[in-house]
């Protein structure tokens, strides 16, 4: 009977060792990202017929993984992820525009110093120091526009450097994961290896979610499938690449970036349209915002301000052709323009006009240098509501900048929504799966109590053998 005895509380030994283990895994992961808590599942061992009393057994380790609650968190976090790109991206081209102006920086400041130059002109147009002010005027709007066009451009091709990088990230990741699931089909389901594995695969999925917006499903085994827009990207030991490619149209021009996977062996499979995450923020600002060709009803500030930029430009030129300069004696207007160019890299002034300010047509007549009739008609022109939409020229601009306003209003408030439901649901998440340590100080003495006790038991089954040992000597 002893020898049960000591059966009994070698069994519980080694059963509490193991929990006090376990709580002290738990104890020293509270900090990990993705780490769930585990619980010792103890169960009694069978006796045998006719013996009294049985031993213990760890059965095996439970985790408090709670797959809905992260498939959820993982959705949002694509989301959120998504509108923080938004607000940085749109928050960088309203510094790009000088938006909100200031009396000195802006594009609408700038028109106004150039009204306010031909004006002055209008007044005087034979004085050469007032032309020299508007062509000054003229420049110095044509450069603002030059440099926002440029900045603009680098900001498309910084956001697809970054995309780039973000892609070559990944690759690893989804490689990571098929391996991961091998592994995991080969560990004893419920073993510290097989949720050690899980807990990986968890941070790697919520990687993942940041820039892609992935599904998931899970096998009796624990290898997880990832889908991304229908496609299988990893599936049980194989993974998919990503590959971020440039499609040119011949007819317009027009540059687009797409995410296409890619075989093991390097053939193209299909493109994939994102709709959430950080990627498909930046490939949405390349190939829509910031692309002066884009043709979708999608809102292109390119577009939209090469068309103000045209519009501007071609209504000046107009009326600047109606009219002659200082110098000019013929019986028909020389047909002079203002700037050259119709978009915001590309327009500059008309070299014959920058040489000489006395080629500026201002004038209704050949011969009459105090006329400043087409002057006047230029400021009315650029002052009448005779715009895209029915307003004046800094009206239509003021436009666009209001829609780009509007876009930053709203992303900024889905930004914030977001953020709160990710919270609440990380909240959740580390309420059902996380470290207490309060609950773990508690189950740390306990445990510990009942190894002290299987302890005691070990010992006096052990002199009860001895006294045994001794009366049968």
């Amino acid at each position: 009977m002893s020898f049960r005895v000591l059966y009994i509380a070698r069994s519980a030994l080694l059963a509490q060792q193991a929990a006090l283990d376990i709580t002290s895994g738990n104890i020293a992961n509270v900090n990990t990202p993705g780490y769930t808590r585990r619980r010792p599942v103890l169960v009694p061992i069978v006796a045998q017929p006719g013996a009294q009393g049985t031993g213990v057994l760890l059965l095996r380790i439970q985790e408090f993984r709670v797959r809905y609650l992260e498939q959820q968190l993982r959705s949002t976090t694509a989301r959120h992820a998504a509108a923080e790109s938004d607000e940085r991206v749109l928050q960088r081209i309203a510094a790009i525009l000088g938006e909100p102006a200031t009396d000195d920086v802006g594009i609408a400041a700038l028109l106004e110093r150039f009204l306010d130059a031909l004006r002055d002109a209008a007044y005087s147009p034979a004085d050469l120091s007032r032309r020299q002010l508007l062509l000054q005027r003229a420049e110095a709007f044509a450069q603002a526009l030059n440099r926002i066009g440029q900045d603009l451009e680098q900001l498309r091709q910084e956001l697809f450097g970054q995309a780039q990088q973000q892609l070559d990230a990944l690759n690893p990741l989804l490689q990571r994961l098929a391996e991961l699931n091998l592994r995991r089909a080969s560990s004893p389901e419920g073993s510290e290896t097989a949720i050690a594995l899980a807990d990986e695969q968890a941070r790697l999925l919520d990687t993942l979610a940041r820039q892609l917006p992935i599904t998931t499903t899970q096998d009796e085994r624990g290898m997880i499938t990832v889908s991304l827009a229908g496609h299988v990207l990893v599936s049980g030991g194989s993974a998919l690449r990503l590959e971020l490619r440039q499609r040119l149209d011949d007819a317009s021009g027009e540059r687009s970036a797409q995410v296409w996977l890619v075989a093991e062996s390097g053939t193209p499979i299909a493109s994939v349209p994102l709709e959430q995450g950080e990627l498909a923020s930046l490939l949405h600002h390349y190939n829509v915002t910031l692309d002066g060709q884009e043709r979708t009803t999608g809102f292109s500030l390119v577009r939209e301000l090469n068309g103000w930029v045209a519009e501007v430009v071609g209504r000046i030129n107009a009326v600047l052709a109606q009219g002659y300069g200082l110098e000019d004696t013929g019986p028909t207007p020389p047909g002079r323009a203002l700037f050259q160019g119709t978009t915001l890299q590309t327009v500059r002034l008309a070299a014959d006009v920058a040489a000489d300010a006395r080629a500026l047509p201002l004038s209704a007549a050949p011969g009459q240098p105090d006329d400043g009739t087409i002057a006047w008609r230029l400021l009315d022109e650029l002052q009448q509501p005779v715009f895209s939409g029915g307003r004046t020229a800094r009206g239509a601009y003021s436009a666009i900048v209001t829609q780009l306003g509007t876009l930053q209003a709203q992303v900024q408030e889905r930004r914030q929504w977001l953020q709160m439901s990710q919270q609440q649901l990380e909240a959740q998440r580390q309420a059902l799966e996380g470290v207490n340590l309060d609950e773990e100080a508690l189950n740390l003495i306990r445990y510990q109590k009942a190894f002290e006790a299987a302890a005691r038991v070990a010992s006096v089954a052990a002199s009860l053998l001895e006294t045994l040992i001794r009366m049968g000597s």
